[in-house]
């Protein structure tokens, strides 16, 4: 029982100098940090900062629409082996596969409508803004 006392405190001093150690050099550099930002991270204006956050949704975006086809594909072929199924199992099989292919036609719809609902968003916002 001391053994495994003795080794959890052996073990969190351990965690403490390491933290110590490594954290001094970056407290240091953080009290010679330049004036003209924080952390040597240079200042940007806003349309720098949403240009550049813009981007970075289009990108995501493009690369998740064949991702998202494949997995739409996919489930819709699965609710259909399901909906073959019904012959032998039932019908209450059948309404959780015409509830399946609702929502997958649901999912596909927001993320394809996205942009749109973003877009209307941002021009009412400007329109109300204005």
């Amino acid at each position: 029982m001391q053994k495994t006392i003795a080794g959890k405190i052996g073990v969190a001093f351990l965690l403490i100098t390491a933290l110590l150690t490594f954290a001094a050099p970056a407290l240091a550099e953080d009290q010679q940090a330049p004036a003209s930002g924080s952390g040597g991270i240079q200042p940007v204006s806003p349309d720098q900062f949403a240009q550049k956050v813009n981007t970075m949704i289009d990108g995501a975006y493009k690369a998740a629409g064949p991702v998202t086809d494949a997995v739409a594909k996919i489930m819709l072929a699965v609710a259909g082996v399901a909906a073959l199924l019904v012959l032998f199992s039932g019908m209450k099989l059948f309404q959780k596969v015409v509830g399946a292919v609702l929502s997958i036609g649901f999912g596909i719809l927001l993320f394809y409508g996205a942009p749109y609902v973003v877009g209307l968003v941002k021009g009412l916002a400007q329109y109300v803004t204005r």
